[in-house]
């Protein structure tokens, strides 16, 4: 399968003396107010390297030398596999990634009905993330509402393993769940060395804003690590909400929360794989919720971004999540900019890229599909105009002459899919060949392209020995579960 990784960081927000200015004043805070660790275990782990901890009030205070010490053991990059290695993306070195939305409560299906996802909702989900050029990774795109959730992590992991070869999220909602996602990355990789060699499970570990890192997250986070599974740091600050109202108060809030998850990381396994990253928004202050597809997201995205690079670290963001409620000219809006900006951001990791509705409560068929359009633009946006000899054409210029076409001829036809983009959804035909088509809007046409996608397109299969294994397994989980 072609792999292509644009690549974005085109865009820097802050100048490098206020990149120092944010860097001091996080030191600052850490050093000060400290960061409160729910689990004991991580904050064993600060103790043992020398921080100043207080278990009564579970804060963990250190100083900026300690911080860089550890932080720098954090590898620049990292290679993320799928279930088949062949498939490997470079997270890092300004290299962008599009994934799907992740875990909606709701799902928009082929009716065009909004009800509570499914299972099979997920498995179809990533099976036409699976067929999509320009998405890049499989999230857990739904909450199965149909499953006991203490077994949802196992079977959704299953779920999206049988269902594409690409890089799938892993879980690290706590040590077990944590422990049984690694048992059964090993049974697909073929042995827990191959998974640790060709990581394929992403750990999802947010700190919880303002200034603490939940139990269960970090106790999941030191399993992931323990095996060299990534793990991103992405807090979901929201701006006069669980963070300072001025943007650049929640940058410094935030850098001191993500940094003090990914020390966690590399105090429980040095070198450990792992991303410096952001899902922070402005808090809707007529409505008390997360405006995500605000024009904030995209400026904390670039701010995120370039942080990362100052701590030399691989970067998360978000891009295509959309507050809208339907597929609409908000859900447009909103998707492609957030999408364009975190690209020139070079965010490496661009969670919610598609199928985004309702702040990523709800999960849409169809969308997945437009949005796989966007993303296709915004790489061929990223890919800039290739000037050499040869593109600048004055041979062709002067062999053509005026009043002539360059319709058909060899460089024409030789350069043409190079450097356009060619779209599948996107109706450029005339108003009279566009209603004797049958009208249809892009909704409609992306809703017939994911029913097509799902008669038509079978992602490769596991092998029958790894599938009958996984399987067992699965239902090993689920019973130890009560179900």
């Amino acid at each position: 399968m072609p792999i292509h990784e644009p690549i974005g960081g085109q865009l820097n927000i802050f100048t490098k003396s206020e990149v120092q200015k944010i860097h001091g004043a996080a030191m600052e805070v850490l050093k000060r107010l400290g960061i409160k660790i729910w689990s004991e275990n991580g904050r064993k782990l600060f103790a043992d390297a020398g921080a100043e901890i207080d278990d009564k009030s579970m804060t963990v205070k250190m100083d900026e030398g300690f911080v860089m010490d550890i932080i720098h053991k954090a590898p620049s990059s990292f290679d993320y596999y799928g279930r088949d290695p062949s498939y490997r993306l470079l997270m890092g070195k300004k290299r962008v990634h599009f994934s799907l939305c992740g875990q909606g409560v709701k799902v928009q299906d082929l009716d065009g009905k909004v009800r509570p996802a499914t299972l099979h909702d997920l498995e179809n989900m990533a099976i036409i993330g699976d067929y999509s050029e320009n998405i890049h990774h499989i999230s857990m795109m739904t909450t199965p509402m149909d499953v006991p959730p203490e077994t949802m992590h196992i079977r959704a992991l299953w779920g999206m393993l049988k269902n594409t070869v690409k890089t799938v999220d892993g879980y690290t909602h706590g040590t077990r769940s944590a422990e049984e996602t690694i048992q059964l990355g090993s049974i697909v990789r073929g042995s827990t060395d191959a998974l640790v060699k060709k990581p394929l499970l992403l750990g999802f570990t947010n700190p919880v804003s303002p200034m603490q890192l939940s139990k269960e997250l970090v106790d999941g986070a030191i399993v992931y690590a323990k095996y060299k599974q990534p793990v991103l740091y992405a807090p979901e600050a929201l701006s006069g909400g669980t963070a300072p109202a001025t943007l650049a108060g929640l940058m410094v809030q935030q850098t001191a929360e993500v940094l003090s998850g990914i020390m966690v990381s590399q105090l429980a396994n040095p070198g450990a794989p792992v991303l410096f990253g952001t899902v922070s928004a402005a808090m809707d202050m007529k409505t008390g919720t997360p405006a995500l597809g605000g024009p904030e997201v995209g400026l904390l995205n670039l701010a995120t971004a370039q942080l990362a690079r100052h701590y030399k670290l691989p970067c998360r963001g978000t891009g295509g999540n959309s507050d809208s409620k339907v597929v609409d000219a908000q859900a447009g809006i909103e998707t492609a900019i957030s999408i364009l900006q975190a690209s020139y951001a070079g965010v490496n990791f661009m969670y919610d890229s598609a199928g985004s509705l309702d702040g990523s409560l709800t999960t849409s068929y169809e969308k997945i599909v437009i949005d796989n359009e966007i993303c296709g633009m915004v790489s061929r946006i990223l890919k800039g105009i290739e000037v050499t000899d040869e593109t600048l054409a004055v041979d062709e210029i002067v062999r053509i002459g005026p009043a002539a076409s360059y319709l058909g001829t060899p460089y024409t036809l030789h350069h043409f899919r190079k450097e356009q983009f060619i779209p599948e959804l996107l109706d450029r035909k005339s108003r009279d060949l566009w209603e004797a088509a049958g009208r249809k809007d892009m909704a409609q046409v992306a809703r017939e392209k994911a029913r097509w996608i799902l008669e038509n397109h079978t992602p490769e299969p596991l092998e029958k020995d790894v599938l009958n294994e996984g399987d067992e397994f699965v239902k090993k989980v689920v019973k130890g579960y009560g179900h």
